[in-house]
């Protein structure tokens, strides 16, 4: 159980383990790195998490990133489970190919300790294309995202997943950037075993993930982003994401390092 909590983590954090944002890509030859805390809970589980990251744009409009995060607890019940370590390891690549448009593709990695991220061994892929546009004091930015991953060791993977999103950010004044969005993910298909189709169809089933924060800028170098984000819906769907149907809160915080 503990293991599909841990994936939890990674599907509700609003700016921890999915696409970096939803907006262009940094100028050429800028970068930014983050260091950040994201706690999770889901009825009587909790998991926290430190990360750190850094993207940069190698060539004009091509954007490289990699995270990598440590669990330091996942507790049941005011229990802990001793399950801490390393994370699995997303890498991604964005490429804008118009002034508005990106296309992703983001990798992840089987790295983790077996205690935090299961023993399975599967390679995740998400990718699929960006629109953002600004629209006077308000910065949109949107998504649809695919994601599958490999059978792994098991021999087993899960539906495929079909994301939309979208992120309004508002720029009240030069400090504070409040934004509001939600992820939107639609299961498509069936378990498959060994190659062949398992069970029933899950193909409609949905989440929800709405999140708000804001983002606090000192200078241009250090900006402060602290968020709440929630992941509820289909009961089977949640299941399978999570372990349990029970809502998902989640809370992050990052410091970014612009240069």
């Amino acid at each position: 159980m503990f293991k599909k909590i841990a994936l939890a983590t990674a599907l509700v954090a609003t700016a921890s383990f999915a696409t970096w944002d939803k907006f262009p890509v940094l100028e050429n030859h800028k970068g930014q790195a983050t260091i950040g805390d994201s706690y999770v809970m889901q009825d009587k589980a909790s998991q926290e998490e430190l990360y750190v990251g850094a993207r940069y744009t190698v060539i004009p409009n091509l954007e490289l990133g990699i995270k990598l995060g440590y669990v330091l607890f996942t507790h049941w019940d005011g229990d802990d489970a001793e399950q801490d370590g390393l994370d699995n390891l997303p890498i991604m690549v964005r490429y804008q190919f118009m002034p508005n448009m990106n296309a992703f593709l983001d990798v992840t990695l089987p790295i983790g300790n077996d205690d935090v991220v299961g023993d399975d061994g599967e390679i995740v892929f998400h990718f699929g294309a960006q629109y953002s546009q600004k629209m006077g004091m308000v910065n949109l930015g949107t998504e649809l995202g695919l994601q599958l991953e490999t059978a792994g060791d098991d021999k087993t993977t899960p539906p495929w997943t079909l994301n939309i999103g979208a992120e309004g950010d508002f720029a009240l004044n030069q400090m504070f950037t409040p934004y509001v969005g939600i992820d939107l993910y639609m299961l498509m298909g069936k378990f498959t075993y060994d190659g062949d189709s398992e069970g029933d169809s899950f193909t409609g089933d949905l989440l929800f993930n709405p999140y708000l924060g804001v983002d606090i800028v000192f200078n241009a170098m250090f900006d402060l982003d602290i968020s709440a984000n929630f992941l509820f819906g289909n009961s089977d769907a949640m299941k399978i994401k999570t372990g349990m149907d029970e809502t998902v809160i989640g809370l992050d915080a990052h410091l970014n390092i612009n240069f």
